[in-house]
């Protein structure tokens, strides 16, 4: 039969080789271990490393089971690796986690787990082997479980080495493979063999390069059938029949690939990790039609709106006539009333911290009970708009921690998440109803991951999820010092839109606000917190403020007759976020800053004012942040106002260098003393 081609698709960043004759290297057998292997004490391409992966081997392949009736296909996924732990901070690498896809009664199995921890002591290799009893399942959300266990005996030094096999029934559910990790592997291979009758779309993602080559070869069913003949004497008659079909075999490779650059301000390492996943777009048996899988966006926004458990129960509004009743004799109008049925779902159902894109059963059930996953929420928060006469759309998406979409790859798994967007008179709005303190263009940070899709009869089908408010903190300080150089006063700070958010989260989480007044105390370091006055917890989201006396722990000290001290009590940054040489990947915001503070110093008398901070501005390029710092005097006032500003949320790697120098500035010029001489 004929061989059927399947189509790469690439992002730009991508550094790909494709290999012409790339021979697959075989792992060693399972449980082989040589004295030898223990002399390397550290990572040989990278000495900081905490552990790494000696070698990391997979193999995806499909078998024709023919014991089971109806089970034809299976994918059976195997993995072979071997981790060296260099120090006690690479024990985590010890906790394996395996995924298993499941779909209602169905659900991958993971079979013929083996594990051994080596150790060398005395000069002899000591194994402890895997416990079977120490490995447990775990349900970690409506389509996933995971397969857990930690390995034994880990000490500095020690050497795990583990392998298992995972069989599918889920053909598209083909293994990704990762040849990244936050450690450096040493040697990654992984081998896929596709019949002729299954089309894959493969993408290859991240900034390390990997090697690709393909070859072609035979593959051959037999089945077995048994015939029974004859009227009193029955027969039994085995046939058996053989099917020959093409493969193609994938070979992976990368080596000495580094660990994944850990720095701030980056949504998941997932969106750049060197790895490669795939989809099932169709399948073609013999003397059948082509099955299509994923063709296009279209196809999928139509597999949505007819799904049972998405866009078939919008309709469902019975449950809600009371309250569209009742929003509607309230006079609301435009985004008040969007906003009054925002507040209404989030009084009504409460969160069950399960993120899903489909409802568990109806939409009826989770608003009676007051509880429910997030498409339980959202759909029902559009269902409501949409009877309220406001144009309204369920947006699917996908959350920053499952990697962003790519618009050339249509895939409907790679979905995990669906918000609700209402528009009036031409203008959008987001709305997440999961959260109690989001709001209009205020839906959770998790959220805030490129772009979502739009499922329904609207024009645009991809909106930007991001850039609709910023993050504002801007802070008060009105200090004095007295005679005997001690330093106190009072705060404000006002937070407005996400930086309510946030602070409102940290609060909500807390719920104790001694522990609050401990973060503040570290912050504001050398002093005490105290007559905190909170306001906007209830009421308006985008809003909170806060207000409290610091008291001084230490006075002012310096050489001498002259003091010197750091005006700046509560610095943007303490330390520069970044420290690479080189970023291969954006930076990451999640939404625009703009922080401010302005501090106001009373001197008393005694004190001569000899040295103050200059005044400074800094400014990014085209207009994508700025940084001024401003000193006014008069007299014995001290005014300083210092104002730091990010403009938009990515900015590229090849902007990177100018970030990461402003950021400096800020810092060095947040660290300017005044200088006092005592009369």
């Amino acid at each position: 039969m004929k061989i059927t081609p399947y189509v790469i698709f690439a992002p730009i960043f991508l550094a790909l080789i494709f290999g012409q004759a790339l021979a697959q290297t075989n792992p060693p057998k399972f449980g082989k271990i040589e004295k030898e292997e223990f002399d390397e004490l550290l990572c040989p391409i990278d000495s900081n490393a905490h552990a790494f992966f000696i070698f990391d081997f997979g193999k995806s392949e499909f078998k024709y089971n023919t014991t089971m009736e109806d089970k034809g296909f299976q994918l059976h996924f195997k993995r072979h690796c071997k981790i060296k732990i260099v120090d006690n901070q690479g024990f985590s690498w010890g906790d394996i986690r395996i995924p298993l896809y499941r779909s209602n009664s169905d659900k991958e199995e993971v079979f013929s787990i083996r594990g051994f921890s080596y150790n060398l002591v005395d000069g002899k290799i000591e194994k402890t082997k895997l416990d079977r009893k120490d490995i447990i399942y775990e349900e970690t959300s409506e389509n996933w479980e995971t397969c857990k266990f930690a390995m034994p005996n880990l000490k500095a030094g020690t050497i795990i080495e583990i392998e298992y096999l995972v069989i599918s029934d889920f053909l598209f559910n083909l293994q990704e493979w990762y040849f990244q990790r936050q450690i450096p592997v040493l040697q990654s291979n992984y081998e896929v063999t596709i019949p002729e009758y299954f089309n894959y779309n493969q993408t290859q993602f991240g900034y390390y390069p990997f090697s690709v080559s393909q070859k072609a070869k035979r593959g051959r069913i037999t089945l077995t059938s048994r015939e029974r003949t004859g009227n009193r004497i029955v027969k039994s008659t085995l046939h058996t029949n053989e099917i020959d079909f093409e493969e193609i075999v994938n070979y992976y490779e990368a080596t000495n690939v580094p660990a994944f650059p850990d720095e701030k301000f980056v949504k998941t390492d997932e969106n750049y990790l060197s790895k490669v996943d795939f989809e099932l777009q169709y399948t073609k048996f013999p003397n059948q039609p082509l099955n299509y899988y994923t063709t296009s966006w279209d196809e999928i926004d139509k597999k949505l709106l007819n799904n049972e458990y998405f866009g078939r129960r919008l309709n469902d509004t019975g449950h809600l006539r009371e309250a569209i009743a009742t929003l509607k004799e309230s006079g609301a109008q435009n985004e008040e009333l969007v906003n009054a049925a925002l507040e209404h779902i989030q009084r009504k159902i409460s969160w069950n911290n399960v993120r899903s894109k489909y409802v568990d059963t109806n939409l009826s059930k989770p608003y009676k009970n007051g509880e429910g996953n997030s498409a339980d929420i959202n759909l029902n928060l559009v269902a409501l708009l949409r009877s309220l006469d406001i144009n309204s759309f369920p947006v699917v998406l996908s959350t920053r921690d499952n990697g962003i979409i790519h618009p050339a790859h249509p895939s409907l798994s790679r979905f995990n998440y669906v918000i609700a967007m209402a528009e009036i008179d031409g203008n959008t709005y987001l709305l997440d109803a999961t959260s109690p303190i989001s709001s209009l263009n205020l839906i959770p940070p998790y959220c805030l991951n490129h772009n979502g899709r739009v499922i329904g009869n609207y024009p645009e089908k991809w909106i930007d999820l991001e850039n609709y408010k910023p993050y504002t903190i801007k802070a008060m300080y009105q200090l004095s010092i007295d005679s005997s150089l001690a330093l106190s006063g009072k705060v404000s700070k006002n937070f407005q839109d996400y930086g309510a958010f946030d602070y409102k989260s940290r609060l909500n989480e807390i719920n104790d606000p001694q522990e609050f007044f401990s973060e503040l105390e570290e912050k504001n370091t050398g002093f005490e917190v105290k007559n905190m006055e909170i306001q906007g917890l209830e009421g308006e989201q985008q809003k909170l403020s806060l207000a409290y006396e610091v008291l001084p722990k230490h006075k002012i000290e310096g050489a001498g007759e002259m003091l010197y001290f750091t005006p700046t009590l509560d610095p943007f940054f303490s330390e520069n976020p970044f420290k690479l040489e080189k970023r291969e990947y954006p930076v990451e915001f999640n939404y625009p800053h703009t922080f401010q503070n302005v501090y106001t110093y009373i001197i008393p008398a005694n004190l001569e004012i000899t040295e103050i901070p200059e005044p400074m501005i800094v400014k990014l390029p085209e207009g994508n942040g700025s940084f001024h710092f401003q000193v006014h005097r008069a007299g014995q006032h001290l005014t300083i106002n210092s104002v730091m500003k990010i403009n938009k949320s990515i900015f590229s790697p090849l902007e990177y260098d100018a970030l990461k120098k402003f950021f400096q500035f800020v810092i060095d010029k947040q660290n300017d003393v005044i200088v006092l001489k005592q009369l």
